[in-house]
């Protein structure tokens, strides 16, 4: 569920007309505050519209009904107050008013109303990089697309009764009996349709069968006896049909994802301890081996999409679906299409067209963000979206105008069909990645990386004085993650500023978020590399744009390196942090080697006019400069055999910019070897330190600097080591390759 009791249930109090109107303020604010902590938004909103009838003019009963308005989908009486309270108050004790007031006039529909609300608030929000701002631009490009023509790819159609009722329907899919199995919100009625006693609302399965011109009386789901006293929801065939996920309720609201075959009793999921909350399973055949994808709180923002390998009843392996999927909002109720690979979900953040909308990704080749399904998209809430494009069909749940409501157009739930145009399977439906994962790893840890190394640099770009505008700050605690979200979300602002956007819009899509996607690629290689013991070095430089002086883009450049580092320390629930901090049992190391440099290094003929904005920070010649580089993984060798004749690598560096190396010497000889001292061919790679005696089977480092002092092209160098007692200089070649 989404939080059944906030988005899917709306209590209807049938006490509501015994109670007189001879009661003060104080008595309907205490009986409205008592069934909002109880999660009965839809009463408490009745009570408080009781106070306000005897006091409508207090501001903070305004502030209370709004809430109770907006958590039980009373859209256009909950835009009204927060309106109300707006006037009164312009954000000064209810801070949030602003933004509720978009966000539910965009759930009503009014999307000019929207787009002014949203502008304003953007426009008061100090930190463009926020969640509220970035909600901001995502709303603002929401309004947008809700004025944009609908495709035809999808048919829309409302399932009729008796599947849909004026309770709540929601989250469909056909199971392996060809049966529609849905999950439904129903109670005792009176004659006026109002449950009788919230105590005895329940959540339950319930099955129903095609028959002609419609659907079947829906019949609950039979629960094995030690299932009994929780409620069940969600529930999810795996592919073989021989087991059932779903999710389980205790009787204090706890959720589990549980399990059962048809003939055995339910038991909870092992392996998901880490998420408590965890629920919505969908499972899939994925790279031929079952998966469960799950929704859970822990991650990007609110409730996250995670995945994980599924054994029966045991999960391991969970991760979450990264940034591309996820937001600082709510994603959730998972499904995948196997035959086209694309993952389906809703998402509250994103730009959408209000509430929860639609989209899809698809999860093979993930580099751009998420698309949004307008054709099946409303204004209000659309979720648990299912499709299976071999034969066009599939379902998602609504509370849009036009569901069965008894009380408000958009109190409930309903399910919907999809019907779309059958495509034929694709010639590869195995699933390698989503957004935080590559294929999985082969047998040699290492083996990633070094297809990772050879596509290598990764460029990772930024927004213009991004981190930490207008400092001369060399730290950030920002995640690279976290700036190129609202760097992306600054995008309609870029194609505006551009009079041809082709350019900027092939920038973001074939440079921009590519790198964002191969630094998750990265995440994902470097962990198993690293937890073999594995020794790790990334060698990173620093560019920008030449908007200021050199020592404070070499201030930026520093910064923009410090997201990197914060993110890699944050990747995976901090799998990294140890081997970081060089406290991992292991031994294994993951060191930034850190090369920032400023603005002589920036391309020619990019302008520096900060009268000129629209070709000096949002041209694409602009931004491609505003960039770290990841130029080179360094796996540490277990060291070079100490001999007469030796051979080391620098890879690629870089002409007038110096760097060091530390390269191990392995003595595999039966007596010790001393090593006194280093001469160099040329003062561009010089010895700087030798480490003296190594022990027979021991090894020690000879550190070099490496001065930039070269014309580019390959580059060859001599050392020659003189080792004491030895007959003649050992000697060691440098080979590297010299780049502008």
């Amino acid at each position: 569920m989404v939080t059944a009791r906030n988005t899917l249930l709306v209590f209807l109090l049938g006490s509501f007309g015994l109670i007189g109107r001879a009661q003060s303020v104080e008595q309907w604010t205490a009986w409205g505050d008592a069934a909002f902590a109880r999660g009965e938004h839809y009463g408490a909103s009745r009570f408080y519209a009781g106070a306000l009838e005897l006091d409508p003019g207090r501001m903070s009963l305004q502030w209370k009904q709004a809430e109770a308005c907006r958590l039980s989908n009373q859209y256009p009486q909950a835009a009204d107050l927060y309106e109300r309270v707006y006037r009164k108050d312009a954000g000064r004790t209810h801070r949030e008013a602003l933004r509720w007031l978009g966000e539910m006039q965009l759930c009503d529909g009014r999307y000019d109303d929207a787009r002014a609300t949203w502008n304003k608030v953007l426009q008061k929000e100090k930190d463009k990089t926020s969640v509220v701002s970035r909600r901001a631009v995502n709303a603002i490009a929401g309004c947008q697309r809700a004025g944009e023509a609908k495709s035809t790819e999808f048919v829309v159609a409302h399932l009729p009764g008796p599947v849909n009722t004026y309770d709540s329907e929601f989250g469909a899919r056909m199971g392996p009996d060809s049966l529609l199995w849905f999950t439904s919100l129903r109670g005792e009625l009176n004659d006026d349709g109002e449950v009788q006693d919230t105590s005895n609302y329940h959540i339950g399965i319930y099955n129903s069968r095609p028959v002609p011109g419609g659907w079947g009386q829906p019949m609950a789901e039979a629960a094995q006896p030690d299932a009994m006293g929780h409620s069940i929801a969600n529930l999810m065939w795996a592919p073989d049909g021989e087991r059932m996920y779903f999710t389980m309720i205790d009787a204090d609201g706890t959720k589990h994802i549980a399990t059962r075959t048809p003939n055995s009793p339910a038991q909870v999921l092992t392996g998901m301890e880490a998420h408590p909350d965890a629920t919505q399973p969908w499972v899939a055949m994925m790279d031929g081996e079952p998966m469960l994808l799950f929704a859970a709180q822990g991650g990007e923002g609110g409730m996250d999409i995670w995945y994980a390998d599924l054994n029966g009843a045991a999960v391991s392996n969970i991760h979450n679906a990264g940034q591309l999927v996820n937001s600082p909002g709510n994603e959730v109720s998972p499904s995948y299409d196997r035959s086209t690979g694309a993952l389906w979900f809703s998402s509250d953040f994103h730009p959408g067209l209000g509430g929860y909308d639609i989209f899809r990704i698809n999860w093979r080749n993930a580099v751009n963000g998420p698309e949004n399904m307008i054709s099946l998209n409303s204004s209000a809430n659309d979720l648990y979206p299912v499709h299976d494009a071999l034969t066009g069909s599939g379902w998602f749940t609504s509370n849009r105008k036009g569901s069965f409501a008894a009380k408000g157009a958009t109190c409930c739930n309903d399910i919907y069909r999809i019907e779309g145009i059958p495509q034929g399977p694709s010639k590869d439906t195995s699933i390698v990645t989503d957004a935080d994962s590559v294929p999985r790893i082969s047998s040699d840890p290492s083996a990633s990386l070094m297809r990772l190394r050879a596509e290598f640099p990764l460029k990772l770009y930024f927004h213009n004085d991004e981190p930490e505008p207008r400092t001369r700050l060399t730290s950030t605690r920002q995640t690279y993650g976290t700036t190129y979200d609202a760097y992306k979300n600054l995008f309609p602002t870029y194609r505006n500023e551009n009079g041809d956007p082709m350019a900027i819009n092939a920038f973001f899509r074939e440079e921009a978020d590519p790198g964002r996607a191969k630094l998750d690629a990265l995440v994902e290689a470097l962990i198993p590399a690293l937890e073999s013991g594995e020794r790790i070095t990334l060698d990173v430089r620093g560019h920008a744009s030449p908007l200021a002086l050199n020592d404070y883009n070499r201030n930026l450049s520093l910064r923009r390196i410090e997201t990197l580092r914060n993110h890699l320390r944050n990747a995976e629930n901090g799998k990294l942090r140890s081997f970081m901090d060089s406290t991992a049992a292991n031994g294994g190391i993951l060191r930034l080697r850190v090369l920032p440099f400023g603005e002589e290094r920036s391309a020619t003929g990019v302008s520096d006019d900060l009268k000129d904005l629209r070709r000096s920070v949002y041209s694409a010649e602009a931004a491609r400069e505003r960039r770290i580089e990841v130029e080179r993984i360094h796996l540490e060798e277990a060291g070079i055999p100490l001999g007469y004749t030796m051979t080391y690598s620098i890879g690629t560096v870089r002409q007038g910019v110096p760097q060091d190396f530390m390269i191990p010497l392995t003595n595999t000889g039966s007596i010790p070897l001393e090593i006194i001292r280093g001469r160099s061919s040329c003062d561009c790679v010089q010895v700087q330190r030798v480490p003296g005696a190594i022990m027979p089977g021991g090894t020690g480092p000879i550190l070099l600097h490496y001065s930039g002092r070269t014309r580019p092209g390959p580059m060859e160098r001599s050392i020659q080591l003189e080792v004491k007692d030895a007959s003649s200089p050992f000697e060691l070649t440098i080979h590297g390759d010299v780049i502008e």
